[in-house]
């Protein structure tokens, strides 16, 4: 069974029959004259009654017994509220003795008797109805069916004097029109109008009509001139076509595609619902508690809706029924079950206390249709899949690879710039950039003007009453001579932009009681790129109320956007405050550690990661961006501290921090490289002398040298003879530890870190070997050095 829990996403309140899947809401108005205008023909009777009502079911029903031959993964279910047929709508009319022309007269009737509001037209009024019917029965979709009670009429029509005699329809409008004695058949052609079929006989439509979600031409129409053309099998045909097609519960393809029932692809799942999930977010495994951390975000995708008629919406009953975890490549399992169009994940997962990968998908149990695959491991984070992503750690062992105890950088700041090292474009325009009932003027990279014909060019910001005075963009409506900041279809206007990006927002408020922005984006030949329209993502009715705002994002992974428009969509109307483009600035390490930047154009880039806490440093990596997407993979910042954890930051040569530099730090330094070698240190190893003299993170000859050159720099006196015991090697004796007045300086290569002389070889026995100016001092035994 098909389910249902809240109106389809992208729909407004016009959008109650777009196409047939998922729950549809029937209501037959079964309508009695009460013989006060018209005399009184008819009369229903409970058995009538239960006969029109079997023959709806049945007609109805045609269409989720065809979509079942079908083989999809698809349900259909039709939820009959007979309220207004069990007991019929009394009415001062007469139906089936006027002519059909007349249905206005006995359906402004019922919408009175439903209290719906007399201030809409009729259409509204029917859709408005609609609209509560799928909110109360908890459908997709809605629509109702007018029965004018013809069991005592000669041949069960209307009267030929008008435009239909037995039942018609209006598309996209949500009801249509019988009479009691027609057959089940003619309620399943009826309804095929009201989810966008056309009539494809004699006289019907056309050949080269064309509307519907996919905006499907009618090629099975009897006039399509094509060489050799037979007409097809379909409902919507004549006759005798329609009769094989209701018995056998078939139709041509283009019958079935006006009414979204199109796989292009084969798979099973028709291209309106085709569209994956997304699922972005981060992840990484606490140490301490031994969960995995998610922080994500889901939400269902809509297929551009390319009807030529209607509101045209983009829709979807796809959902987020389910997020599922793989480890290790292993069955897939359920972490939790939304079941809503958009979710959010905060969560603690338990997981092995050993995997090497875990994996997160979002699916839509209907459809099986499911969002990328986000993965993991055991040390290295999760990460979204913009096209630039990356991470940033405290490297403690200092191995190029992350372990599950080492800290991720959290707040740190990325900034990205081109391979030259010049910023990226970006910019915004709002209204407090510009003086009021000033024409506006390009600014920051984006120019602003009027987008239709009815719109002057020029824009001004002014205060609007409407809003509590707030400052608005006003465009100029050359048809009723006045400013107005109310967008719609036929006031809007458009952002130009002087480099292409693929990054947009707009900050949009509502301004009719039920308001819907709609952006759309164009690239440089004219395409439409992609277009957003107000949704249930912040907003449970789907739509904006007067003063409520939404800041709406375009994107586009190609960075082709060069303008957008701005309108209001669906006969409603909104007010744009702010327009912001481009890799808008700052962008964060999140509490992974990890970041995206979307929509890079293709090149090179310099991406730097700078630590939120300054004891540590960042790091710069170059990028490469190709047909969208990062080569190489995600980015992994490494992170050292400011000073070495093996660094006297007081006094870099007073090694064994007495306070003062004396011949027995370098004489420190000498022993530890003697046992150790030269070396890198863990940024974590903070245990021993501070041996890191020129705070590089690694120990060699260097800090030995640092140390003898701050000492012959000093003006002191020539020491005494002391008790310093220094154990030595063979070739190597205290007679060699000759007085010099001047530091070490020879014609080797000069460190550019710390301005030392650095044998050429980088030998110690070279620097041994050389006059060395030493400040010697009492030792004890245990101060006993040995030369290698």
């Amino acid at each position: 069974m098909a389910a249902s829990l809240g109106i389809p996403t992208g729909v407004t309140l016009d959008d109650t029959d777009e196409f047939l899947l998922g729950r549809v809401a029937v209501t037959p108005v079964f309508l009695e004259s009460d013989g006060s205008f018209d005399t009184e023909t008819e009369d229903w009777s409970e058995e009538q009654i239960t006969e029109v009502l079997d023959k709806i079911l049945t007609g109805v029903n045609w269409w989720s017994d065809a979509l079942d031959q079908l083989d999809t993964v698809h349900s259909l279910e039709f939820v009959i509220d007979d309220t207004y047929a069990r007991d019929p709508v009394e009415i001062p009319y007469e139906p089936i003795n006027r002519e059909s022309d007349d249905y206005h007269v006995y359906a402004t009737n019922f919408l009175d008797f439903a209290g719906i509001s007399s201030s809409l037209g009729l259409s509204d009024r029917i859709q408005t109805f609609n609209s509560s019917q799928r909110e109360a029965l908890d459908t997709d979709w809605a629509f109702t069916i007018f029965v004018a009670d013809a069991s005592n009429d000669l041949d069960g029509f209307f009267p030929s004097s008008g435009s239909h005699r037995g039942a018609f329809a209006f598309a996209g409008n949500g009801f249509f029109v019988t009479t009691s004695e027609r057959p089940a058949s003619t309620i399943a052609h009826e309804m095929g109008h009201i989810f966008w079929a056309y009539d494809e006989y004699a006289g019907g439509s056309n050949y080269y009509a064309s509307r519907g979600y996919y905006n499907t031409q009618n090629t099975n129409a009897i006039d399509n001139p094509t060489p050799g053309f037979e007409q097809e099998v379909s409902l919507m045909a004549g006759l005798n076509l329609l009769y094989t097609a209701y018995d056998t519960h078939e139709s041509a393809a283009s019958t079935f595609a006006l009414v979204g029932w199109q796989d292009s692809d084969g798979n099973g799942v028709f291209d309106v619902l085709d569209v994956p999930l997304t699922l972005e977010g981060t992840g990484l495994l606490n140490e301490a508690t031994g969960q995995f951390h998610l922080l994500a975000e889901a939400s269902v995708q809509t297929l551009a809706n390319q009807n030529t008629s209607g509101p045209q919406s983009d829709i979807t009953i796809n959902r987020v029924s389910r997020l599922e975890m793989s480890i290790d490549g292993g069955d897939w399992t359920t972490v939790v079950s939304p079941d809503t169009p958009t979710a959010s994940f905060d969560l603690d997962i338990d997981v092995p206390a050993s995997f090497s990968t875990i994996s997160f998908r979002v699916i839509d149990a209907e459809t099986g249709i499911t969002s990328p695959i986000l993965s993991g491991t055991s040390t290295t984070p999760l990460l979204n899949s913009s096209p630039v992503i990356g991470y940033g750690y405290i490297d403690n062992d200092r191995d190029g690879l992350r372990d599950a105890d080492e800290q991720v950088l959290q707040n740190a700041t990325i900034d990205v710039r081109t391979g030259d090292g010049d910023e990226l474009p970006t910019g915004s325009i709002d209204v407090s950039s510009f003086p009021t009932y000033s024409d506006i003027t390009s600014l920051n990279g984006v120019t602003l003007q009027g987008s239709t014909v009815a719109t002057g060019v020029n824009l001004q910001v002014r205060s609007d009453d409407q809003l509590d005075d707030q400052l608005l963009f006003h465009v100029y409506d050359d048809q009723l001579d006045n400013w107005t900041s109310n967008l719609d279809q036929r006031l809007g206007f458009e952002a130009l932009f002087d480099e292409p990006t693929g990054y947009v927002e707009v900050d949009v408020i509502g301004v009719s009681a039920t308001s819907y922005a709609r952006i759309e984006a164009y690239n440089s030949a004219g395409d439409l790129i992609s277009r957003v329209t107000t949704d249930v993502r912040n907003h449970a009715n789907g739509f904006l109320a007067a003063g409520e705002s939404q800041t709406l994002t375009l994107t586009d992974p190609q960075n082709e956007i060069v303008r957008v428009v701005i309108y209001g969509h669906a006969e409603s109307s909104v007010a744009v405050t702010a327009i912001r483009y481009g890799n808008l600035s700052p962008i964060l390490t999140n509490t992974h550690g990890a970041f995206s930047v979307a929509s890079l154009p293709d090149g090179e880039y310099e991406v730097t990661l700078t630590p939120e806490n300054t004891d540590f440093l960042g790091s710069t990596e170059t990028i490469l961006v190709s047909s969208g997407e990062l080569v190489g993979g995600p980015v992994e910042f490494t992170a050292r501290p400011t000073v070495s954890p093996r660094h006297n930051d007081s006094l870099s040569e007073d090694v064994d921090q007495s306070g003062s530099v004396t011949a027995v730090d370098a004489l420190q330094v000498i022993n530890d490289l003697n046992a150790n070698g030269s070396r890198e240190l863990a940024w974590d190893d903070s245990e021993g002398n501070k041996v890191d003299v020129n705070n590089d993170g690694v120990v060699t000859t260097l800090d030995a040298l640092r140390i003898i050159n701050y000492l012959n720099s000093q003006e002191v006196a020539e020491p005494e003879p002391s008790s310093m015991a220094v154990s030595t090697s063979e070739s190597e004796t205290d007679d060699e530890l000759k007085s010099s007045s001047e530091p070490i300086a020879a014609s080797e290569d000069d460190d550019e870190t710390t301005g030392d002389k650095v044998p050429a070889d980088n030998s110690f026995d070279e620097v041994l070997s050389q006059p060395i100016k030493w400040v010697a001092q009492s030792m004890s035994d245990d101060d006993s050095i040995r030369f290698a």
